[in-house]
């Protein structure tokens, strides 16, 4: 038997899609400091020596919890790249009032690797998404970069400053204007 093979059994993949599954749910319903890895176990159906052999640690858990996320499904594109970019910001709205507590790390530790995985798997695509739907509408515009992050941010801004983040009337009224205004 060759030195670098593990003795036992050998992991079952089953048991890691189900352990980052109720990690992501868990943190969709209480965020990171509520996390308890014994709830992730019991939830996941393994025992917490087999998850612990896993991931070290919660952090290490979270982390590849949330790379490992799949993205979210983005709607089908209309004819409309306007429509389309308000679909899209209005979705991202209201997976921040499902699962505005995971974002609580940005602000809390926004160096941490937890962190550079909530902007890797959540804000990322949206502004990516926002990026191309506003290619499709402006076309190649200079500023087109910052005008994407815009609407995310707005969003965000407005999640802070009165605990809720935007509707799609406010996104459509207030929001995307200043998207898609003429440049100077």
């Amino acid at each position: 038997m060759s030195e670098d093979r593990r003795r036992g059994r050998p992991r079952d993949p089953a048991v890691d899609r189900a352990v980052l599954r109720e990690t992501l749910a868990l943190l969709d319903s209480g965020g990171y400091e509520r996390l308890r890895v014994a709830d992730v176990a019991a939830r996941a159906g393994v025992g917490l020596g087999a998850l612990y052999r896993r991931w070290p640690t919660k952090y290490a858990l979270v982390v590849d919890a949330l790379r490992a996320a799949p993205p979210s499904r983005e709607a089908a594109p209309t004819g409309d790249p306007a429509e389309d970019l308000v679909t899209a910001l209005a979705e991202f709205s209201a997976q921040l009032a499902r699962h505005g507590a995971l974002l609580a790390v940005l602000l809390t530790d926004p160096g941490s690797e937890v962190a550079a995985a909530v902007r890797e798997a959540k804000i990322r695509p949206v502004h990516e998404t926002a990026r191309r739907h506003l290619r499709r509408a402006l076309g190649p515009v200079p500023d087109l970069r910052s005008r994407a992050a815009t609407g995310p941010a707005l969003i965000l801004q407005h999640l802070l400053l009165h605990g809720t983040p935007p509707g799609e009337p406010q996104i459509r009224e207030h929001i995307l204007p200043l998207m898609t205004a003429p440049g100077p």
